[in-house]
Order: structure tokens, then sequence, then C-alpha cells
């Protein structure tokens, strides 16, 4: 025998009931209720009788809602890339002559004796 998943209406967003009663409120439903407050038009307590929810229950929307924001913000910006070549010597084969770090918007040579120490600044500065 499956579980049946029920849904109501509310301000145009589907609310999935599962089971046991739990509501499933979808993130674009938080983010508009979060809109609605910071706009003044729907108040906390306003809120939580609307929708049978706690007070707490409001504040976590909201956190979960700027959460999200800065979530998306972080992993963008960490999301570089960055790529490293050893240029071989042609006199020498198997002795590298330079070292190459590129990144989408930035090329640098080093001669391939440079420091690892400042390597590894370069590398970071790149990220």
């Amino acid at each position: 025998m499956g579980f049946e998943t029920r849904s109501f209406e509310v301000y145009g967003f589907k609310i999935d009931v599962h089971a046991g009663g739990r509501r499933v409120w979808p993130p674009s439903f938080k983010r508009f209720i979060n809109e609605k407050m910071d706009c003044g038009k729907l108040s906390v307590r306003e809120i939580m009788k609307t929708f049978n929810v706690s007070q707490s229950q409001v504040y976590k929307w909201r956190s979960d809602v700027q959460h999200a924001g800065r979530m998306t913000t972080d992993l963008w910006e960490e999301r570089v890339f960055s790529e490293i070549v050893v240029q071989e010597n042609p006199v020498e084969p198997d002795v590298p002559s330079e070292i190459v770090l590129r990144s989408n918007k930035l090329k640098i040579t080093v001669p391939a004796y440079h420091p690892v120490s400042n390597l590894i600044s370069l590398i970071q500065a790149l990220s």
C-alpha cells in the first residue's frame, strides 16, 4: 500500500502534504512570504494565523531564504578555473623551462626554478 501525497494551493503555490500531515513549503513560497514581510504587506502574526505555523517556523523561512542567497553567491565566487602548464625545455626535455599559471582573466609565466612557496601564493591569488 503506497502513501499518497496530497496538496493544496495558497497564493498560487502548490504545497504538498505528506503522509502524517507534514507540509513541504517550496523555496519560491518562502521567498514570496519574505518579500511580503519586507514590504509590510504581511506580518509574522498574519502568516502564523493564515498558514497555521509557529513564529519560529516563519523566522526559519526567513533564515532559509537568506542562507540560500548567500550560499548561491559563495558557490559562484568559488568556481574559478585555474590551469597550470609546465612547458618542457627543448634542449633538455626532462627539465621544465617555465611554468604557466592561467585563469579565466590572467596568464602568468614564471621560470621553472621559481620558488614553490611563491607559486602557491600565485595559485591562491588566481583562485
